[in-house]
């Protein structure tokens, strides 16, 4: 983290979440990681992508948050958004391959 404060950083993804269209809320997110490097935002990323339905953008912004991250609490909070995603997918693969077989 670069000269800002987890406080600060914390009130901008606030800042951020409070523009009303998504892709705005996810350049503000977008330029604040640029500006700390901090794992909360790309985790905060990584959950805008997802609330979109970009899976890949949001496994990015995971994985960027989970090699961030310094405490193991917060490493397994973004690995379990991890799983979650992969479990997803796995369960959207096995829905589409039953409506082939039907």
């Amino acid at each position: 983290m670069r000269n800002v404060s987890q406080r600060s950083i914390e009130g901008k993804i606030k800042d951020c979440r409070r523009l009303i269209k998504p892709k705005e809320v996810i350049s503000c997110l977008e330029e604040l990681l640029k500006a700390t490097n901090d794992g909360i935002v790309a985790y905060e990323l990584g959950h805008e992508y997802e609330k979109i339905g970009s899976k890949k953008n949001a496994l990015e912004y995971y994985e960027q948050a989970e090699s961030l991250f310094k405490q193991p609490i917060y490493k397994n909070m973004a690995r379990a958004a991890i799983n979650n995603l992969a479990i997803e997918a796995i369960v959207s693969t096995k829905r589409a391959r039953r409506k082939l077989s039907k």
